[in-house]
């Protein structure tokens, strides 16, 4: 299809491609070291990324334990003084820490990963955590949400008084999606009070953007602010639960005042895998973008290249909003209409805990219903006191 072809007029690889690789010195990062998100303060870009160890026993299973590397460069390309920044210490993150973004705001970095709780993994362990550090030496680490998500991204400044964060939700349970978040105060982006709140109102956030059934889309770098409004570069994966599946690069522009407005859309992919270090390594053909920022008027985007190195790429910035295509509405297509909200019953909760019966004195839920014969029958779960 048309709109999936890889405009290389646009963006444009990197000579010393890929800019960061495995050290097999360290064994922390001896098979991968990719996903890396930069950010450029006080003349220095400081990169977090994805380490991947080699084969080690934790907590009694053998595996490639992931972890949040950290290197610095002063020309965006160069990166020196590798050292392990996140670890998996909590049982929230035991099984690894992944895919972190960056943003520097009020002297602080965010840095969001995923923190992989159980193994083997699957969808309810997987989910989104944050590192915040002042100087890369010090960190503090909270859980962040209370569902199955990835790759999360803070705005770099406030909106209209609130910190706002862009994630994707259910990306182990397609189709994913990316949504917006607002946060009144910092402890809110770490609160299970709010994010409980605020997925039982998901569809009210969330950005349509996938164009057929059966592909997927994952945030890539942190909204990056221009004179046109939000730029958000995103990982669109055409065919995505098929042997045929096709990783590309595109992006959306959002409203400045009011971003879960979507100004505008790339009609096509700006990178696909085409060079043998994005088609061969732990996992081949894959161009994932994880970061990107703005530099003397250029776009540079760091992308993931086959699971296994950092690659970049860069273009004009004004050459690529260009080429962005005004949109009236977030969303595309009629295979993805706006989500009927329900209407809670007024005599909520229809069945409750009852003292007087043992069985369930604690806890009443997780029902299902029939209907036949024009009575609704109900089976639940009832959860006596210990």
């Amino acid at each position: 299809m048309l709109y999936f072809q890889t405009n290389m007029s646009i963006l444009k690889r990197v000579p010393e491609n890929p800019i960061l690789k495995p050290n097999q010195q360290n064994v922390w990062e001896h098979d991968g070291a990719f996903n890396g998100c930069v950010t450029f303060v006080d003349g220095v870009y400081h990169m977090v990324y994805r380490a991947l160890s080699s084969s080690q026993v934790q907590n009694g299973v053998g595996m490639q334990v992931s972890s949040i590397g950290y290197a610095k460069s002063f020309d965006g390309i160069n990166f020196t003084d590798h050292k392990q920044l996140v670890t998996p210490t909590q049982d929230w993150e035991s099984y690894g820490c992944e895919d972190p973004r960056i943003t520097y705001m009020d002297g602080k970095f965010y840095i969001f990963y995923t923190a992989l709780s159980v193994y083997p993994f699957t969808a309810y362990g997987i989910k989104l955590a944050v590192a915040v550090t002042k100087d890369f030496n010090e960190v503090e680490k909270h859980p962040v949400t209370t569902f199955n998500s990835k790759a999360m991204g803070l705005f770099p400044e406030k909106i209209n008084g609130k910190y706002a964060a862009l994630l994707t939700i259910n990306t182990d349970i397609p189709p994913a999606k990316i949504a917006l978040a607002y946060f009144d105060t910092e402890d809110q982006i770490w609160s299970p009070y709010y994010w409980t709140e605020w997925y039982e109102n998901a569809n009210n956030h969330m950005y349509h953007l996938m164009r057929d059934v059966g592909d997927q889309v994952e945030l890539g770098s942190p909204p990056i602010k221009t004179d046109r409004g939000w730029l958000v570069i995103y990982s669109y994966i055409k065919s995505y639960m098929s042997n045929q599946k096709n990783f590309g690069v595109e992006a959306i522009l959002l409203d400045l005042e009011d971003p879960l407005k979507i100004i505008g859309r790339t009609e096509g992919s700006l990178l696909n895998p085409e060079e043998k270090y994005e088609t061969e390594g732990n996992v081949p053909n894959i161009t994932f973008p994880s970061g990107a920022l703005i530099h003397d008027g250029n776009l540079m985007i760091y992308y993931g290249a086959a699971d296994t190195s950092t690659a970049l790429a860069s273009c004009n910035l004004n050459d690529l909003l260009d080429t962005i295509k005004p949109i009236e509405s977030p969303i595309p297509s009629e295979s993805y209409p706006q989500p009927k909200k329900f209407t809670r019953f007024e005599g909520n909760p229809i069945i409750t805990p009852t003292l007087e019966l043992e069985w369930q004195a604690l806890a009443t839920y997780n029902p299902t219903a029939i209907f036949e014969d024009g009575k609704v029958h109900i089976i639940y779960r009832g959860q006596a006191t210990s």
